[in-house]
């Protein structure tokens, strides 16, 4: 199992149990078994890339905060009002300054 894939996991466990919801609630709303959840959360399946953005959608996540779960929340690039181009840029920039 990949450090990603633990975080992805602990990072929708934190956040569902934010917003007060179980396992088998949850994976209701995500029409999923609670199983299929459980080994999501547990870092030992991903989900698809379809469930990955009901779930953000579900848990008001952003996918910096899902992915990068240990990311401060006030270090995380919001691109709401941003067209397609000027984030694609944006990430291009972020990247070029990380190395």
């Amino acid at each position: 199992m990949s450090e990603k894939t633990k975080l992805l996991g602990n990072a929708i466990r934190t956040a569902r149990m934010k917003k007060g919801y179980t396992q088998e609630a949850f994976s209701e709303m995500l029409e999923i078994t609670p199983v299929h959840l459980a080994n999501i959360e547990g870092s030992r399946r991903n989900p698809s890339v379809p469930l990955l953005f009901q779930m953000m959608e579900l848990l008001d996540f952003s996918v910096d905060a899902l992915v990068f779960a240990e990311t401060k929340e006030g270090n995380v690039l919001h691109l709401d009002g941003l067209t397609e181009r000027q984030a694609e840029a944006l990430s291009r920039l972020v990247d070029a300054i990380k190395e």
